[in-house]
């Protein structure tokens, strides 16, 4: 994957795990629609996302009338909000991967012929990469789950079983 877009309850997932700054040691071009940026508001959360944004780090792409009025008729049409059909619409322009854990903006995404990936598959690139061992892995996948993520049990249960075997000596 080269090019990404994120929408808002990935960027607060991984805020909140503090994996943020790993994920851009990955070396994707990242994106997201100013629609995105502002379903973050905790003041905490937006102070770090905007450090990013300022750093050049994520480009943030601001809609047209013309784009927004598109947008719009997605939202509608695939019953998903209008900063999750902006980012939707952002992934399809650019041929880009769509990272979110919105069960509707994933299944709209689907329809669309647009790879979604999540979470879990950010944390697996992490490991893969060396960038996050193992048992460092599992503790912030357990911030997540702690937090609320909705996140599937089954494969967030392999995962931690996995790491954190791996993390012991």
């Amino acid at each position: 994957m080269r090019v990404a877009v994120k929408d808002a309850n990935i960027l607060i997932d991984l805020i909140e795990a503090d994996l943020l700054p790993l994920w851009f040691r990955l070396g994707i071009e990242t994106h997201t629609t100013d629609l995105v940026r502002y379903e973050v508001q905790e003041p905490t959360q937006r102070r770090i996302l905007d450090n990013f944004v300022n750093a050049g780090l994520l480009r943030v792409v601001e809609l047209s009338p013309e784009e927004l009025s598109s947008v719009q008729g997605v939202s509608v049409r695939l019953r998903v909000s209008l900063a999750d059909a902006s980012a939707l619409a952002l992934a399809k322009r650019l041929g880009a991967a769509l990272l979110s854990g919105d069960q509707a903006l994933r299944k709209a995404a689907a329809a669309e012929k647009i790879e979604v990936r999540g979470v879990l598959w950010v944390l697996d690139r992490l490991v893969e990469r060396r960038l996050l061992v193992p048992g460092a892995a599992a503790t912030h996948l357990r911030t997540l789950m702690d937090g609320g993520s909705f996140l599937p049990a089954g494969e967030c249960n392999e995962r931690l079983r996995r790491w954190e075997a791996k993390g012991r000596p």
